[in-house]
């Protein structure tokens, strides 16, 4: 009975001392595991979303929405204020070079989805380059309301405008000129050119390319990637192919192309766009104190005119 017991005992220390020696084997684990998961290096950037739709196909919304959603898209506005964007795309694009670099460009940047030209370009390489990636193909109505829509946004700005952005370009070193070659030579990729006096047939032609265009990406992205989105379905189709719930605020509508609207006077609080922002600010502070010394100029002409005494070559007698 006596050795039972002491057996007992020798049992019960060595499980009571097991015990103890695998909860510190855990914890050293999980110190270990939580040191090892600090040491590794961050995951790979990565495109989430791949828009394939046209310009002017609401992609400007989209992108807010995408933007209320978590994501980073990129928009075609972007590569008036990036250069390096813009000749890493123009290089795949219009000159065949590999979308490798084009898209890293685009993760180096901090995206992680894109929308519009030229990006929508390379849909068919980056479907194939990130299979767990969404694809949604932006559309409007009909091709002929996306052409009508699209050839009052693709003329050259005049006026005001026009001075704005080449004051915009000069500053920041962005490129005026490029900036309007670059666009002309997307209008050409998509199978229409709106620098030209528009007849039937460059309407019909670039309607044609339009249609073509979605017919293709709906037969080859299979059907549990695409989402086929018409702005105007608003946020619950396009948050059930996400899978993410439905905010409870109205799903955006932007556009600012159409000159000085809210949507403008929003970018402000946008930091990726006040570096449009920044010399109009210049501008208008120059502008203010050209203004304000020519006031006091004339006011001091005015005041010594008027002066008592004061006699001027037309006052003197002959």
């Amino acid at each position: 009975m006596q050795q039972h017991i002491v057996c007992h005992r020798r049992l019960s220390g060595a499980s009571a001392t097991g015990r103890f020696r695998r909860v510190a084997l855990l914890l050293l684990l999980g110190v270990d595991n939580r040191w090892m998961a600090a040491a590794l290096p961050p995951p790979a950037p990565t495109m989430r979303l791949i828009g394939a739709g046209l310009p002017n196909t609401g992609t400007q919304s989209l992108a807010v929405a995408l933007q209320e959603l978590g994501f980073e898209p990129c928009h075609g506005v972007d590569f008036w204020l990036n250069t390096t964007l813009r000749d890493a795309w123009s290089k795949h694009v219009f000159e065949g070079g590999p979308i490798d670099a084009a898209v890293r460009s685009l993760l180096d940047a901090g995206f992680d989805s894109n929308l519009d030209a030229p990006t929508m370009f390379a849909w068919r390489g980056m479907v194939d380059m990130f299979p767990d990636a969404k694809v949604v193909l932006t559309v409007r109505d009909t091709g002929e309301k996306w052409y009508d829509s699209i050839t009052k946004k693709m003329r050259h700005p005049t006026g005001m405008i026009e001075f704005s952005m080449k004051w915009i370009a000069w500053y920041s070193k962005l490129d005026y000129i490029g900036w309007w070659r670059f666009l002309d030579r997307c209008q050409r990729k998509i199978g229409c050119s709106f620098r030209e006096q528009q007849t039937l047939e460059l309407q019909q032609r670039c309607i044609q390319s339009y249609e073509e265009h979605v017919d293709i990406v709906k037969r080859t992205v299979p059907a549990d990637r695409l989402l086929v989105f018409n702005v105007k379905q608003g946020w619950a189709p396009l948050c059930k192919f996400l899978g993410l719930p439905v905010p409870d605020r109205p799903f955006p509508k932007r556009d600012i192309t159409k000159g000085l609207t809210r949507d403008v006077f929003k970018d402000l609080f946008e930091e990726k766009y006040q570096a449009n922002f920044r010399p109009l600010l210049v501008l208008c502070l120059i502008t203010l104190l050209w203004w304000t010394t020519w006031c006091c100029v004339c006011r001091r002409l005015c005041r010594l005119h008027a002066r008592p005494g004061h006699v001027t070559k037309h006052d003197k007698p002959e």
